[in-house]
């Protein structure tokens, strides 16, 4: 039995956990790692809902609504069709059940979609996020452009996060430049860019490997392995990293690439990643990306349409200059600092 002061202390988090199929990405690890830091700090009950299951199973929603009926405050971690599909209804069960609703933002794109710019104009879901609790956006930018452009007064910033092991150490010092890639696999990541680096360093015999880890997608899938075919000089495709693994592979790399053609990327926990393994970062420059990588001290931000020759040239000047690669190491770990569980339960805290 439930009693009235314990469903008081309910907290429930609802996103996409990917936890039937191992679904890895950005959208679920931070799901999972929002659910986690609650867990562990939380002096109440905090339980999960899954989107994702309800696509082989639509009868879990039903599950849903019980678990809504002992909620007191509900953390929801929407993509696109969470925002435009679920929210509206679960903000109509907030005033009947009389839960509090505070929406963690995955992305950058928020802004985008409720304007219109990239889909239907999104009006409706505008003015019930006006009225929530809170709206905790992913960035600086994104929480200015909602205040500024769109008149909400409910957002703060939540930066994306990880459980960071400060005292890890990147030791790799190897003549071979060892360069690695993180996320998932498809055009829009931008690994096309990564096959002509390859072609690049063949051309100018440098002594450089690439290594890709993530989760391919499946339209890309023929495509991606027929260049890692053809590239298997200097391109290895290593599978997908489990969360535990991700800090302990990353310390023996030298730089992480990340040339993305989504615009509206938020805060790539990539980034973190990479950071948090001394790894600079070499980015094209979508929207947000001078907020996480300051240019020229952290990595290289390189233009978002036509980077090729610049991000050649970014990795080929840290291969030839590697005291600027070994500062560069040490300013990427610096820089992990306000990306940690501390930082992110400072704000989140407020919230429950």
């Amino acid at each position: 039995m439930i009693f009235v002061d314990d469903m008081k202390k309910h907290i429930l988090v609802v996103g996409a956990f990917g936890y039937k199929h191992n679904q890895l990405d950005g959208q679920t690890v931070k799901t999972r790692n929002i659910y986690t830091l609650l867990k562990e700090r939380y002096e109440g009950v905090v339980e999960a809902f899954d989107t994702l299951a309800t696509r082989s199973n639509p009868m879990l929603l039903l599950h849903l609504v019980g678990q809504l009926i002992k909620c007191r405050t509900l953390l929801l971690l929407p993509a696109h069709n969470n925002w435009t599909y679920l929210f509206p209804v679960l903000y109509v069960l907030s005033k009947i059940l009389r839960y509090e609703i505070v929406i963690v933002c995955i992305g950058g794109w928020q802004v985008e979609y409720f304007k219109g710019i990239d889909t239907k104009a999104h009006k409706l879901q505008m003015r019930l996020a006006k009225r929530v609790k809170a709206v905790l956006a992913e960035m600086n930018k994104v929480e200015q452009d909602l205040r500024a452009e769109l008149g909400f007064d409910n957002t703060q910033v939540l930066y994306n996060f990880r459980h960071i092991d400060t005292t890890l150490q990147n030791t790799h010092q190897e003549a071979t430049l060892r360069l690695v890639f993180m996320a998932r696999i498809n055009r829009k990541k931008g690994y096309e860019t990564i096959f002509n680096l390859a072609q690049y360093i063949r051309d100018n015999l440098m002594n450089i490997t690439i290594d890709l880890y993530g989760p391919i997608t499946q339209e890309d899938k023929l495509h991606f392995m027929q260049l890692v075919e053809a590239n298997k000089d200097i391109v290895t495709y290593k599978g997908v990293l489990q969360p535990n693994e991700i800090a302990s592979t990353l310390v023996k790399y030298d730089i992480m690439l990340f040339p993305t053609q989504y615009y509206t990327e938020g805060l790539p926990g990539t980034i973190i990643d990479a950071y948090t393994a001394s790894l600079p970062v070499i980015a094209t420059q979508w929207k947000h990306a001078s907020e996480f990588i300051d240019d020229g001290v952290t990595g290289y931000i390189v233009p978002f349409d036509n980077c090729q020759d610049a991000f050649n040239e970014a990795v080929f000047t840290l291969y030839n200059d590697r005291k600027l690669l070994a500062k560069m190491k040490l300013n990427a770990h610096n820089a992990v600092l306000k990306y940690t569980e501390d930082s992110t339960w400072k704000v989140l805290s407020n919230y429950i």
